[in-house]
């Protein structure tokens, strides 16, 4: 964000915000599935107009307005409203869908949650329409990321597994192996499995930097790709398992002065 000018980054915060508003209500260990329906309900209302003065539902009032803000935002610059509609449906589906048979249907469930998310972020930037593919094959590499690293939390507080059920039989490991507290060996392979994908998604998008004409819009795109990749790497050497997730200030200095040279360079 340091790269990215003042406006955008306000326009992006609002994104996160409403990104952010989903994920609390999906999430929430404590509420059962009516209060979340009534809530993204809330959130469906002010996403179509229906400003309900009172702000929704008890517990939706800060989804609301992230909703109320995000399609101000979206109709100010004339972009489509449908990216965001799709994160309200996948957001819906987390509420009653707990595993996924296979990749496919883990893919379908990040194209409309992190392949949207990319959309808008790239269009709020003014990218050229050309690197759709590239922007949504990164915002997928990122939310598969966060799928893996926080795979025990989901399975522990949700009882949620969004890694293919298929990759657990195929690797003889269990679903339940995620509440362990060391991982085993076939566990690991599942991981891995997950971020040759990961490795996959961040070759197709290494180049998104380029269809940016701003030097300082290039440098957060190559930046972001660089820090992604720094991240898959410690999750490979480490697990979510571990205790260690994310890199240290060493291998983030390292990723962030090659994105800025990558950046800075093209």
């Amino acid at each position: 964000m340091r790269f990215v000018p003042g406006e955008l980054a306000d326009n992006l915060r609002i994104l996160g915000d409403y990104a952010g508003a989903l994920r609390a209500i999906a999430d929430h260990p404590a509420l059962d599935n009516a209060r979340k329906e009534t809530r993204l309900k809330a959130v469906a209302d002010a996403l179509s107009g229906k400003d309900a003065p009172s702000g929704g539902p008890t517990g939706a009032e800060e989804a609301v307005r992230a909703a109320l803000t995000l399609r101000h935002l979206l109709e100010s610059h004339e972009l489509d409203p449908q990216p965001a509609w799709r994160m309200l449906q996948a957001a819906g589906q987390d509420i009653s869908k707990t595993a996924y048979p296979d990749w496919s249907d883990l893919l379908t469930w990040c194209r409309f949650w992190a392949a949207p998310m990319g959309q808008m972020v790239f269009r709020l930037a003014g990218a050229e329409p050309s690197p759709a593919a590239k922007s949504e094959s990164l915002a997928i590499a990122v939310q598969l990321l966060i799928l893996v690293e926080q795979a025990p939390a989901h399975y522990r507080w949700l009882g949620r597994v969004y890694l293919p059920d298929r990759w657990f039989r195929e690797a003889g490991a269990e679903q339940a192996d995620l509440g362990l507290a060391q991982p085993t060996p076939a566990l690991g392979d599942v991981f891995n499995r997950a971020l040759d994908e990961i490795d996959r998604l961040l070759d197709a998008s290494a180049e998104l930097h380029l269809h940016f004409s701003s030097r300082g819009l290039r440098i957060a795109a190559a930046t972001m790709h660089s820090e992604a990749r720094a991240w898959a790497t410690c999750l490979s050497r480490a697990g979510p398992l571990a205790g260690v997730s994310r890199p240290g200030p060493w291998a983030r200095f390292g990723a962030v002065s090659a994105g800025i040279w990558r950046g800075f360079s093209s």
